[in-house]
């Protein structure tokens, strides 16, 4: 009625099952890590670091028209609230992973005069580019991205209405 069964062979291919599965996981994460590195996080924080220095331009250019001043404070709560935000973003990187080195130059010749317009494209540029320069499994960088995300929507809000 019952078959005999080899409890050694059993454990045998339940050890081989399990190191099949690590192994493919292991892969996997390799696949994810070389995919990450491949276009990597030197591109993304330079564009960081040029928004800051470019938002620090505008605000500085920013003439005497009509919630001139709101757009001036607007630039102004940018510029330095990113900093912050940038420096938290890489030393963490840094400490999880290796120095960063590399960094692009900016480049100011194809940069928008129409300053909603460039915040707009910032946005953009980190929700298209974030998941190729970052681990989505590394949630807590992930999360200062969504930070910094959070820092160009609301400059944007007191760009466009607030005079």
């Amino acid at each position: 009625m019952f078959e005999d069964v080899d409890i050694t062979q059993m454990a045998t291919t339940s050890a081989t099952q399990s190191q099949e599965v690590t192994e493919v996981e292991k892969k996997e994460e390799t696949t994810e890590t070389t995919e990450v590195t491949k276009s990597g996080p030197v591109k993304f924080f330079s564009k960081l670091f040029e928004a800051r220095e470019i938002a620090h331009i505008y605000h500085l250019q920013v003439k005497g028209d009509q919630g001139s001043h709101a757009m001036h404070v607007a630039i102004q709560d940018f510029y330095e609230g990113i900093l912050e935000l940038i420096d938290e973003l890489i030393e963490v990187y840094q400490g999880q992973y290796e120095i960063v080195e590399g960094y692009e130059n900016i480049d100011m010749k194809d940069v928008s005069t129409d300053k909603i317009q460039y915040f707009i494209s910032i946005a953009e540029f980190i929700k298209t580019t974030r998941n190729s320069a970052l681990s989505e499994k590394d949630t807590h960088l992930q999360s200062i991205v969504d930070d910094i995300l959070i820092l160009i929507y609301k400059t944007l809000y007191k760009l466009r209405f607030t005079k």
